[in-house]
């Protein structure tokens, strides 16, 4: 497969390519819980991976290029579409995900070697990124995917829209391959529009976002819950509780931080989920 990449059909020889949610399953230990989630927004670790795996099969019976942009996630559907910010450098793309992973604690996404590539990090090989689901790009690939189809994000046609006004976007810089760059102004796109602007993934560009590093333990709608598994945590290092209204409820979470690196965050992160607590991560705000 080149860059140039061709529609995936459920008529290629190998593998054949699928939508796929899965039940949950376990690997190292740790329970992962595929869902739905239109609203999914999450920050963390990215990770990436390259030439090792070109050519195997991802999670989706797809083919691995590490020449082109794509991503594995442990619980979204395949495909989705996501767009991915480094906070480190605010480069932002539309990225398409179609394998799981990354398998390693305190890893939120796992990018292409060229994913990382043009999202500035593939030298240092982590990054400090925000991960948001595109449902609309999502629910179009599903559908394609449902009928044996597996486009590349360039190659989804655009929908027709109603006419409305344009409203007031911000003020971020669109590059496109040929050089021309929009934003800033009254040029307002939708992401499929961004996305079919060049044959290659766009890269929206805007400041570097300073973030903390914590590990959230968990979050409890009783606050007695979270503060006793606080004070199971505190010889670890330094933690509060911080209480946030969802719309639905008041959550209490339990959060240790801030850390000052990644690198002490992996080993914090290591010593939480030795003590039983799972489903812990590490989060950016």
């Amino acid at each position: 497969m080149n860059k140039a990449s061709k529609t995936q059909t459920a008529k290629q020889d190998g593998p054949t390519p699928h939508y796929k949610i899965g039940n949950p399953y376990e690997i190292f230990g740790i329970w992962y819980y595929p869902e739905r989630d239109l609203n999914y927004d999450e920050t963390g670790i990215a990770s990436w991976y390259g030439a090792a795996d070109a050519g195997k099969p991802t999670a989706n019976g797809e083919i691995f290029d590490h020449q082109l942009i794509s991503a594995a996630h442990k619980t979204l559907p395949l495909p989705s579409v996501v767009r991915i910010t480094n906070l480190e450098n605010g480069r932002s793309i539309a990225v398409r995900v179609n394998d799981r992973g990354p398998f390693v604690a305190g890893r939120i996404i796992d990018l292409s070697e060229e994913g990382a590539r043009v999202l500035g990090f593939r030298d240092q090989g982590i990054a400090r990124v925000r991960v948001q689901l595109l449902a609309e790009e999502s629910l179009r690939l599903e559908r394609e995917a449902k009928n044996g189809n597996f486009p590349m994000l360039s190659e989804l046609e655009q929908p027709e829209l109603p006419k409305t006004q344009a409203a007031k976007v911000p003020e971020s810089v669109l590059t496109l391959d040929n050089g021309q760059t929009l934003g800033g102004g009254s040029d307002a796109l939708s992401a499929i529009e961004i996305i079919n602007n060049s044959r290659s993934a766009n890269l929206l560009e805007s400041t570097a976002t300073p973030t903390e590093i914590w590990i959230q333990v968990g979050a409890f709608r009783n606050k007695s819950n979270a503060e006793t598994v606080l004070l199971r945590v505190l010889d670890i290092t330094k933690g509060e509780i911080s209480s946030f209204d969802n719309g639905i409820d008041i959550l209490h979470r339990v959060r240790l931080g801030p850390i000052s690196s990644v690198e002490d965050a992996d080993n914090v992160l290591l010593s939480v989920i030795n003590r039983g607590y799972q489903g812990s991560k590490i989060i950016l705000e």
